[in-house]
Formats: structure tokens, C-alpha cells, sequence
């Protein structure tokens, strides 16, 4: 049965990785249209993201998180909800490979940020099997973040070649895939941070 605490770090990892979702699409759309990053977005977004580091980094080591912090960040979920629903409404499914890239690149590294955040919580609950499951992730998703990164810079110098393109695509389909996942649990973070099942 999963603790209290437990689904307290999950929605603290859902939390941080859709904030470094929208960070990550911010920066690559910006890149690869050669536009300024919103500096105040950016700075919000940083800030937000180390709120929720400190809570989760203090959370693995064995407390539950206290009312207070919950509080402070139960109003962050209506608007990462309306956030990651805006990333989605926005990607173009018919628009060049090199305007997807941004999307493909922000679920890969979104990924990655979930997938060790797992790993860490499954440690923390002392779950090994499920930490060692998740390690072994590690290198396939190195491959993947390196694909992304490279998508980005090559879009942002010109047209990529068949191969990034192949990369974007594969990165663009996986997202869309995961749209209900994810959209699910975003919505589910109030219960998650108040300790709760947010299938009940």
C-alpha cells in the first residue's frame, strides 16, 4: 500500500517535472526561433522549481511534507494544469518537424526528470527492485536527451537532416501518446501532496 509520504513524493516529482517541461519548451522555442526567453517567466519558473526541489529533497529523507508547504503549493496546480493543457493545444501536428522540436525536446527532458525522480523515491521507500528497474532506464535515456538537444541546436542553425528529423518525430510521437498520462496526472497533484490516492 503507498504511504501518505509516498504519494506526497510523487506529486512533488509531477510537479517539478512539468515545471521543467515548460521551462525546457520555453527555452528551445526560443532558441530555434531565434526570439528573447520571457526573462520574468524564466525567473518564476526557476524559482518555483527550487520551492519544489527543497520540499522533495525533504520529503526523500523522511518526513511527510508539512501543512504548510502544502499549502504554499496547492495553488501551483490549477495553473501548471492550465500550463502543460496549453503546451499540448499549441503543438501543431502539420507544422515543419523543425517547429515540433520544442515539444519533442521538452517531453524527452520531462521524461528523463520523472523517471529519476522515481528512481529516487523508489530508495527512499526502500523499493529495490523498483530502483534498479528504473536505473536501468539510465542510458536509453541519455541517448534520448542527447537526440533532443541536438534537435534543438540543429533547428536553431537550419534545416536538420534526415536523421534529427527522424529523431523529432519519434520525440513528438511519444508525446502526443502521453497526453492523457499526462494531463491525468497533473490534475491528480492536490491529492497527491495532501498524501492521498487520487484514484479514490
Amino acid at each position: 500500500m503507498t504511504s501518505a509520504r509516498e504519494w506526497q513524493l510523487i506529486g512533488l516529482n509531477t510537479i517539478h517535472t512539468n515545471l521543467q517541461r515548460l521551462h525546457v519548451w520555453d527555452r528551445a522555442s526560443a532558441m530555434i526561433a531565434h526570439t528573447p526567453e520571457d526573462e520574468e517567466r524564466t525567473a518564476t519558473l526557476r524559482s518555483w522549481m527550487d520551492v519544489v526541489g527543497t520540499a522533495f529533497t525533504s520529503t526523500l529523507q523522511g518526513e511527510e511534507l508539512d501543512a504548510h508547504t502544502q499549502e504554499a503549493l496547492l495553488p501551483l496546480a490549477p495553473w501548471l494544469r492550465d500550463e502543460v493543457a496549453r503546451y499540448y493545444a499549441q503543438h501543431d501536428p502539420q507544422a515543419p518537424l523543425c517547429a515540433q522540436a520544442a515539444f519533442g525536446a521538452a517531453h524527452v527532458l520531462a521524461s528523463d526528470y520523472q523517471t529519476n525522480g522515481e528512481r529516487m523515491i523508489a530508495d527512499a521507500v526502500g523499493d529495490a527492485r523498483e530502483a534498479d528497474r528504473l536505473l536501468q532506464y539510465g542510458p536509453r535515456m541519455n541517448a534520448l536527451v542527447r537526440q533532443a538537444n541536438t534537435a534543438v541546436g540543429t533547428c536553431a542553425q537550419g534545416a536538420p537532416t534526415t536523421e534529427v528529423e527522424s529523431w523529432i518525430a519519434e520525440h513528438v510521437k511519444v508525446m502526443v501518446g502521453d497526453e492523457r498520462r499526462m494531463t491525468a496526472q497533473v490534475g491528480a497533484i492536490p491529492a497527491m501532496l495532501r498524501g492521498r490516492d487520487p484514484r479514490e
